[in-house]
């Protein structure tokens, strides 16, 4: 039980260091196994690693572009690495991970021919649980399995600085006995306390659990596997150098500071781990050069937990909100990665931007894939479904035309268009169908002709371009279009006597470039409130709409108080 509540005091950052996690573990994790389930993904001979072109096209996928110029420069990324493991936690992928010895030289296993399996089966039923579902899921992998084989005491978080204490030693003494999990899910209910937003010193944290929680790691009278590891005592794992290769001190538990120097350590290197690797936090480092002990110690100096975290915590997710838009766009709004509706709507549509506000365009190729292959599929249903509203009428119009457009659309292979009498004789034969009464959809061309040959019909054979229609010789009666079509100079003329009165009306829009995507995503959920209808540019970073709104747009400039805008004409 955690007593009393933990009061812990405010930091000032503006001389340290502010960090978080630019990837996003879970769009991360779903891009990963989309990717190997896609391809046949072999691993390396001698490290059991992903190739080097593998990571490269993986990067690319990843949610930090970043991670690209890493891949360039090192051949690797370690982020895609600890994605790649947690697939493997999940066991939602699967490989040879034992290797194999190939000859009574070898003192390292090789890994002949280990391609990467995916379980579909469990993967899919992962994605079909509520998101709140899957991010305990997740938590549960992180708390109880720290992926390298390691923990906080020895290894450097993936999205961290801070290295550890010496591994030797590290099978015996304390350490096998340790409950890691256990320690890891208290300080997360430690942090649920903490005011989103707000920056707290992590002395005032490490202070807290030594006077009220001092065992909340190591055990006031520990269970050894062994008795002689007794002797070295609670601490006897630990020990500091003054060089990273010089001579150990022991740290002693009747050392005054020893708490602060063994589990602080573990808490600093905890806040840079799991927490951040989540996004459930943000950490601030020293920017003060280091002259201490290592492993470095009180170098995270501060920690800010987000809403986020506390949602998660509370069981508070909100599902995914979608909203579809009169251009097309398709907005999804969700704390986490929305995984099941992004693998609906990707079917339809192309991604335009992600974030936590991810958007997406619907694209009529898409559309008609869909109702081609998938018998009573109904995708303005499906929307409605997801956005929980009517579709904007235009949307709606347009989608009815795709499905009458896909329903009446019939694809043929290997068969010729035959024009002609509807009395040709022997023509049933060769009819799959019939479209008029002249015109005909015809299997076995060769045959076909050489048969109108021999009943002296004398058959004209015309191969259409796949831009154009062949035009027709002069005299030949066909629908098709012939020599002679065109308009005669008189008949252009008498036409050109009758004219015909038109109005065409003019809408005037207007073109707003912004600076940032952060400041264009501001405004444009402004206009979105406003129930201004505006038309996202995500590569150009502009918005447009019909000069009508003009004082709407003007309104919301206005409204957007940490901004200061003044709008100029492009020049």
């Amino acid at each position: 039980m955690m007593r009393p509540k933990p009061d812990l005091t405010q930091a000032d950052i503006d001389e340290l260091i502010v960090v978080s996690n630019q990837c996003d573990l879970r769009h991360d994790l779903h891009a990963f196994v989309a990717y190997v389930r896609e391809r046949d993904v072999k691993r390396l001979h001698r490290s059991n690693k992903l190739n080097r072109s593998d990571q490269k096209r993986l990067a690319k996928l990843m949610s930090d572009s970043y991670l690209v110029e890493e891949v360039e420069a090192n051949g690797h990324s370690n982020w895609i690495s600890y994605v790649d493991c947690l697939a493997l936690a999940f066991k939602f992928t699967d490989y040879d991970t034992e290797g194999t010895y190939m000859g009574y030289t070898s003192s390292e296993p090789s890994f002949p021919d280990n391609y990467i399996d995916v379980n579909a089966e469990k993967y899919e039923e992962f994605i079909g649980l509520p998101l709140i579902e899957q991010e305990t899921k997740l938590q549960d992998v992180l708390v109880k399995h720290y992926l390298d084989g390691y923990n906080e005491f020895y290894k450097t978080s993936v999205v961290g600085r801070l290295s550890g204490f010496s591994t030797r030693g590290s099978a015996t003494g304390i350490i096998p006995g340790l409950d890691f999990g256990k320690a890891r899910r208290f300080i997360i209910k430690v942090l649920q306390s903490c005011t989103p937003g707000v920056w707290y010193t992590t002395a005032s944290l490490i202070r807290y659990l030594k006077e009220h929680h001092p065992f909340f790691l190591i055990p006031k009278k520990p269970k050894y596997e062994y008795e002689h590891y007794a002797e070295k005592g609670r601490y006897g794992n630990f020990r500091e150098q003054k060089e990273r290769w010089g001579a150990e001190i022991q740290i002693s538990e009747n050392d005054a500071d020893s708490f602060e120097r063994v589990e602080g350590r573990f808490v600093e290197r905890f806040l840079e781990g799991l927490p951040l690797i989540l996004g459930y936090i943000e950490v601030a480092y020293s920017k003060t050069e280091y002259k201490g002990l290592l492993p470095k110690i009180n170098q995270l100096q501060a920690f800010r937990v987000n809403d986020m975290f506390l949602h998660v915590m509370s069981g508070e997710v909100v599902e995914p909100k979608v909203t579809v838009q009169p251009n097309f766009e398709m907005h999804v709004e969700s704390e986490l990665y929305p995984v099941r509706i992004l693998s609906q709507l990707t079917k339809l549509a192309d991604v335009v931007a992600e974030d936590r506000t991810s958007i997406l365009k619907l694209r009529k190729t898409k559309v008609l894939t869909q109702l081609s292959e998938r018998d009573g599929f109904d995708v303005i249903k499906l929307l409605e479904t997801m956005s929980g509203q009517k579709l904007p009428q235009n949307v709606r119009i347009e989608l009815d035309e795709w499905t009458g457009a896909s329903e009446a659309f019939t694809l043929y292979e290997n068969v010729v268009l035959l024009e002609g009498n509807k009395d040709l004789p022997g023509i049933d034969e060769f009819t799959i169908e019939s479209i008029s009464p002249t015109i005909r959809i015809v299997h076995s061309p060769d045959k076909l002709f050489a048969h109108l040959m021999q009943k002296e019909l004398i058959p004209l054979r015309i191969k259409h371009r796949s831009s154009a229609f062949t035009l027709i010789p002069d005299g030949a009666d066909t629908v098709f279009p012939r020599r002679n079509m065109g308009v005669s100079k008189s008949k252009a003329k008498s036409k050109a006597k009758t004219k015909k009165r038109v109005t065409i009306k003019r809408e005037v829009r207007i073109t707003f470039h912004f600076p940032t995507k952060k400041l264009m995503e501001e405004f444009r959920n402004g206009l979105i409130t406003a129930r201004c209808p505006v038309v996202a540019d995500w590569s150009k970073l502009t918005l447009s709409f019909d000069k009508r709104y003009e004082s709407e747009v003007k309104k919301v400039s206005k409204e957007l108080l940490d901004y200061t805008i003044k709008i100029e004409d492009a020049s």
